[in-house]
């Protein structure tokens, strides 16, 4: 059994409509869609029948879950890897914060708090971020620029961090360069963008 053209371009113009957003998607939707309703037709279904039955077959709860569920299965890696980055950025950065706060307080433990987070943070969290953020996305170059300024001066910090609790020469002149690029470059950059959408929004 062989669809109509006028079949056919009602499946076509229900894919397109539907909340399914991949155009490589939609045409293989439509490929399969025919060939299911090709093959209910064939066994005596009328038209309308075998669209309703084949489109209840390939998604019972809807075509966007459809969707998402594609995407989950495609980006698995990736979302896996940002949530660990994500976590680490969380877990490191309190460890820093409580180690500034016992050094602050003389308290035992300060030096290997600082250690683990500004250690953590530049040696599993700065990787992490660079490598989910290594795709050429949409952002403009301001973006990229503050991105790369922000990431420099963390890298910069967490050096000079741990350079500083183990008395090594250098420690002082990272964390002013660290300081600066983050006062003067990261700080405006962030401010100057959040101005210019609050202007155009």
């Amino acid at each position: 059994m062989t669809l109509s053209q006028a079949n056919l371009a009602i499946i076509q113009q229900a894919i397109i409509q539907s909340p399914i957003s991949r155009p490589a998607m939609q045409e293989d939707l439509i490929d399969h869609l025919c060939c299911e309703v090709e093959h209910r037709m064939a066994r005596g279904c009328d038209f309308e029948k075998a669209f309703a039955q084949a489109i209840r077959l390939l998604a019972p709860n809807g075509l966007k879950e459809l969707e998402q569920e594609t995407f989950l299965l495609l980006n698995s890696k990736t979302i896996v890897m940002k949530k660990l980055t994500y976590f680490s950025g969380a877990l490191f950065s309190i460890f820093s914060s409580l180690g500034i706060f016992f050094k602050i307080l003389h308290w035992l433990g300060a030096n290997e708090l600082l250690i683990l987070g500004f250690g953590g943070l530049l040696f599993v969290f700065i990787p992490l971020l660079v490598l989910t953020n290594r795709k050429p996305s949409a952002e403009s170059s301001f973006e990229r620029r503050k991105n790369l300024i922000g990431v420099f001066s963390l890298v910069l910090f967490s050096i000079g961090a741990v350079l500083k609790v183990l008395h090594f020469a250098g420690a002082n002149e990272a964390l002013l360069l660290a300081t600066a690029l983050f006062s003067f470059g990261f700080l405006p950059m962030t401010f100057l963008k959040m101005y210019r959408q609050s202007i155009a929004s």
